[in-house]
């Protein structure tokens, strides 16, 4: 098995060399593929990382989908009304918390990111900033936020035709193919990425 190091060394040089054109027609989106079991290690990494890409010339943002939905739950209009029904609910416990109002809750949240457009706006500012830039680059970190709400290949699917300079997905999960991808290795493979996947 391929180490990180390998990994993100390929992913250097894939972004130095510029996309291939494909008959997919894709935006320079590529995915570096790793275990969820080196989610830490990516983590510990992700400074040198940034600091290798600057120092071939890249200017690095990155956007934390773990600080983007923390903002959006914080900021949500429905906050008080999750806060209030969550307080009831705890004070009614005289058992532990059933799993059946453990997924009622992760669906109002689900709901709460998927109608809303923050999260896609937040991105594409992100973006912007970064295409602005002289060799900007946009690197997404804590993936794994997503679980269990959303999916980054639905939000791939909305961001692809605004993307004008390279991104770069830390993607905790197993590769399958040349397209598929299973996210955090236990959903099903998804073969609709239109990104080049590394690992």
């Amino acid at each position: 098995m391929r180490s990180l190091k390998d990994k993100f060394d390929e992913l250097c040089l894939r972004i130095q060399d510029g996309r291939r054109l494909e008959s997919t027609g894709s935006a320079p989106i590529y995915y570096l593929v790793f275990p969820v079991r080196e989610v830490l290690e990516v983590k510990s990494q992700s400074l040198a990382w940034i600091a290798k890409l600057e120092n071939q010339g890249w200017n690095v943002g990155t956007f934390s989908f773990a600080d983007a939905l923390n903002v959006i739950f914080q900021q949500h209009k429905l906050r008080p009304q999750w806060l209030t029904g969550e307080k009831y609910l705890l004070g009614k416990l005289t058992t532990p918390f059933p799993m059946a109002s453990v997924d009622e809750i992760n669906k109002t949240l689900r709901k709460a990111l998927s109608d809303g457009p923050e999260l896609i706006d937040m991105i594409r500012e992100k973006m912007d900033v970064a295409a602005r830039l002289n060799n900007g680059l946009l690197l997404l970190t804590d993936l794994e936020a997503l679980h269990p709400y959303l999916r980054i290949n639905g939000i791939e699917a909305i961001i692809q035709s605004d993307v004008r300079c390279p991104v770069v997905v830390l993607y905790p999960g197993k590769r399958e193919g040349k397209t598929s991808l299973r996210f955090l290795e236990f959903y099903p493979a998804d073969p609709n990425y239109r990104s080049e996947h590394i690992g």
